[in-house]
């Protein structure tokens, strides 16, 4: 089951996505890691917030850039 978010179904355990969350951004095709979540007034959270809007990503296995990403973007990665 999912949400209209595009990732899993939340079970109470933890809020989708969460910090430490390894991601696919769909619209940049790159698998990284939540570091942090804001909501929709802006208010960023280092642990789970009820309904965050974008989550700040760093890549995967490079040296790259972090960047904002929105949740509905964001999938489970494998």
């Amino acid at each position: 089951m999912t949400t209209t978010t595009g990732g899993p179904a939340s079970t109470g355990a933890f809020s989708w996505p969460a910090v430490g969350m390894r991601v696919l951004d769909a619209g940049t095709g790159r698998v990284a890691v939540v570091l942090l979540l804001r909501d929709a007034a802006g208010k960023v959270h280092t642990e789970g917030a009820g309904r965050p809007a974008r989550a700040l990503l760093r890549p995967e296995g490079r040296r790259e850039p972090r960047w904002w990403a929105e949740v509905g973007d964001l999938r489970s990665a494998p």
